[in-house]
């Protein structure tokens, strides 16, 4: 049985979920943990994933408007590829019902050498519900685009999302 919880700092599982972004995304990609799973902005949301009650995986959310946008999402290595990750997706569409969910994902870039994992990260979100759109911005030297569950979202409605949490950001490709 799969089973998504919300997640507090209390969480008998949050050294796990820890343990999982470290290692599951680069430093300079990450945001302070602690301030996430506080949530003293009221704008994160932290989701653990249960496969047959064992911890496989978590997403963390951040809110703003009628979108919410998955920061990060990781399921434990060695039981990628099981469909976790896809009923992962399906449970925070049903618990995000009547949002729209967006995900940045890395862009494909000429010769670059992880181009074979961008294309399977993007095809998964696509065959998961997700569509392209318009958003296309750079962050820490790296080319990202958004991809949205629900309906669509325009650059505009990106910003507003940002400038609605008080943080400005630059969603053109420059």
């Amino acid at each position: 049985m799969f089973l998504t919880k919300r997640i507090g700092p209390r969480s008998k599982d949050i050294k796990k979920i820890k343990q999982l972004y470290i290692d599951a995304f680069p430093e300079n990609e990450r945001f302070s943990f602690e301030k996430m799973i506080k949530n003293e902005n009221g704008h994160y949301e932290t989701f653990g994933f249960y496969k047959d009650g064992s911890f496989c995986g978590f997403a963390i959310l951040l809110n703003s408007l009628d979108i919410s946008h998955i920061i990060y999402f990781a399921t434990l290595p060695e039981l990628r590829g099981k469909g976790l990750g896809a009923k992962a997706l399906a449970a925070m569409g049903r618990i995000k019902s009547g949002k729209r969910i967006i995900v940045d994902i890395e862009r494909e870039v000429p010769g670059c050498e992880e181009n074979e994992i961008r294309r399977r990260r993007k095809n998964f979100y696509i065959r998961n519900g997700y569509s392209e759109t318009e958003i296309r911005y750079r962050w820490q030297d790296e080319a990202y685009e958004i991809l949205a569950f629900g309906g669509k979202v325009s650059s505009e409605d990106f910003g507003n999302f940002w400038k609605a949490l008080g943080i400005k950001k630059n969603t053109t490709d420059g």
